[in-house]
């Protein structure tokens, strides 16, 4: 690989790279429907079981659409957009799901020593990971960034609807949460419309709804960072109903032969370095999102000791060696590759 080369999951190889981060495994024994589209950056593949089943699905996706709408920072015509243009000037009208996002974002960003953080978008914008080539910005410019980085200023203004940020140039960036939030909505779409066997791959955000139709527990497979058609884990969902990867190999750049991931620690401004990817295993997408950028950013030995403070959440974690540690609410039910 030449250095300054990019890697960024495209619309063509995306459904083969970024539905690999987990996908099913076995054989399914009722007739599915079964629908694909683009949003949200990635490719999201529902699967859904049972009479109505179609109906459900494409009320999903018109969640998912107008959640996408509400959150991309990329488009002017955004509700994000607008506050972020907003910023230091006036708080801007947010519709009541954005507002929750923003809310669960920054409650949870005080317990996970700030390695989440919503407000992160000067940096996600500074360096850019996969809109400018091999740019590595410098130091004195990320230190500018990060003095705009902070959850604990963003406003909400309950009785108005409305969020401010105060100072300008700040910038909301909800990359971290907005799929895992959309995925919680698709799913209680689909339960409301009768569907009790379904599952939900949004890019690495797998998501499932009660067992598959032969009455098997889904089965999940955790792709392997550094090898994009082999898979590292597996685990059956049993106890939890989610599982959400972040990791550093689906959006970054290798330049002089160091690679720079789009995940960013919040509070440096840089990439973390231990871990090449964090697979969450719990029951909110939403929280899925947070914990697995928070356990990205910290690394193994400190990830495991914040979710001691969180019974019932567990982590598959990927070293940059390639060795997989599980939290202890794992051990014996993770299948782990050789």
């Amino acid at each position: 690989m030449k250095p300054g080369k990019l890697f960024l999951v495209g619309l063509v190889t995306a459904v083969v790279l970024l539905t690999a981060a987990c996908w099913p495994v076995g054989r399914q024994t009722a007739k599915p429907y079964n629908e694909t589209q683009f949003l949200m950056d990635t490719v999201i593949e529902i699967t859904a079981y049972g009479p109505g089943a179609e109906q459900a699905v494409k009320a999903a996706f018109a969640e998912f659409k107008r959640l996408h709408d509400l959150t991309n920072n990329f488009d002017p015509a955004s509700q994000v957009s607008a506050i972020n243009q907003a910023a230091g000037r006036g708080k801007i009208k947010a519709d009541p799901d954005l507002i929750a996002m923003l809310r669960r974002s920054n409650e949870l960003a005080g317990k996970l020593d700030r390695t989440f953080d919503v407000t992160v978008g000067p940096l996600t914008d500074l360096w850019g990971i996969g809109r400018k080539g091999d740019y590595v910005p410098a130091r004195t410019d990320i230190d500018t960034a990060l003095a705009l980085v902070n959850y604990r200023l963003v406003a909400i203004d309950e009785n108005a609807g409305a969020v401010y940020l105060p100072k300008e140039g700040m910038k909301l960036d909800l990359g971290g949460i907005a799929k895992g939030y959309a995925v919680d909505k698709a799913v209680a779409i689909l339960k409301s419309n009768g569907v009790t066997s379904a599952l939900i791959n949004a890019g690495g955000d797998v998501r499932v709804i009660g067992r598959r139709p032969d009455g098997n527990p889904w089965r999940i497979g955790v792709q392997h960072p550094r090898k994009p058609d082999a898979i590292i884990a597996k685990l059956a969902l049993t106890d939890w109903d989610t599982m959400e990867t972040s990791g550093d190999y689906q959006r970054y750049i290798m330049k002089d032969g160091v690679r720079y991931a789009h995940v960013l620690d919040p509070r440096t401004g840089l990439q973390p370095r231990q871990l090449a990817s964090v697979t969450m295993v719990i029951n909110s997408s939403a929280d899925g999102d947070i914990f697995s950028t928070a356990l990205f950013v910290l690394g193994p030995e400190r990830g495991l000791a914040l979710l001691r403070q969180f019974p019932g959440i567990e982590a598959i974690m990927v070293a940059a060696d390639g060795s997989v540690i599980v939290s202890p609410g794992l051990e014996g039910k993770v299948e782990i590759e050789k």
